[in-house]
């Protein structure tokens, strides 16, 4: 069974819905072990230096054991930090990115040219073949 680590922001309700639809094609319907962040729960304190820790090195370490990820991007020049930093890190240990725009908004070149397969519907989440992980290249405007 493939591992996916699932990158996204999910601070308002438009990402979360995003998130949840995508998590739900990878881990329903299609049967992944799937760690997204989003998930995470921790006792420590929201925001201090050992939750920052804790969550950093979680989300480094979950990284690491991925087969692949998927990163969910939706504004385009400017997506999520934590989103372009996953995606940044993936790319650089070697990782393929398959990166998921369910917004049409255009893409910054560094995530563009970097990811594996750009997947722009959920009915195109849901035919991408994990086995064969064909490349397929975003085509469109760039920041």
């Amino acid at each position: 069974m493939k591992k996916i680590y699932l990158a996204s922001p999910f601070f308002n309700d438009d990402e979360l819905e995003r998130m949840t639809s995508v998590l739900k094609v990878l881990r329903e319907e299609k049967g992944f072990e799937v760690f997204a962040p989003f998930e995470l729960k921790s006792d420590l304190e929201f925001g201090s230096l050992e939750w920052r820790k804790e969550t950093f090195l979680a989300d480094k370490t979950e990284i690491n054991k991925a087969d692949l990820v998927v990163a969910i991007i939706s504004n385009g020049n400017y997506s999520d930090s934590g989103t372009a930093w996953e995606c940044g890190y993936s790319y650089a240990i070697g990782k393929k990115v398959i990166v998921v725009n369910l917004t049409k908004n255009p893409v910054n070149l560094m995530i563009s040219d970097s990811l594996h397969a750009y997947i722009d519907s959920i009915e195109a989440l849901r035919s991408y073949d994990f086995e064969k992980l064909e490349t397929s290249s975003y085509i469109g405007k760039v920041f």
